[in-house]
């Protein structure tokens, strides 16, 4: 667990993440101020260091209790039964929004489409063509 290319606050803020896992309140903790906290944290996490140092410390907790993904997504699947048994749907809801939140399904889908291809055609053929071309476009379009 080496946190020696962290800073101080960096350090305390790793160690406060790993109370809650809360960001503006492990950000707070670490002393910074109430009305920056959140993005003052979300930068933080993003810091590849920073997260490299999260994950190292969340694997030796894991490791230490001899605790795998597995057990904790089966412990999760029980109390979701267990609530399901007692009728307790919000309880079954924060279940499965944190087996959902392990499994990855609220993970940020990023999708580049490039239709400048396209457009780059289109563009290329009406440059090509004379106003008389263009303007008979133009009267079939609002014809239809």
């Amino acid at each position: 667990m080496q946190t020696a290319t962290l800073s101080a606050k960096q350090t305390r803020f790793v160690s406060e993440y790993l109370v809650d896992g809360c960001g503006a309140q492990a950000a707070i903790r670490s002393g910074v101020a109430v009305s920056g906290a959140h993005v003052w944290a979300s930068r933080t996490l993003r810091i590849a260091k920073v997260a490299e140092a999260l994950q190292a410390h969340q694997s030796a907790d894991a490791a230490r209790l001899c605790l795998r993904r597995e057990d904790v997504l089966a412990g999760l699947l029980e109390a979701v039964e267990q609530a399901r048994v007692q009728s307790n749907p919000a309880a079954m809801v924060s279940g499965l929004r944190e087996i959902g939140k392990m499994m990855g399904f609220y993970a940020v889908e990023t999708k580049r489409v490039d239709l400048n291809v396209a457009g780059q055609v289109e563009l290329r053929r009406m440059n090509q063509m004379s106003d008389a071309e263009l303007l008979r476009i133009i009267v079939a379009g609002q014809a239809a």
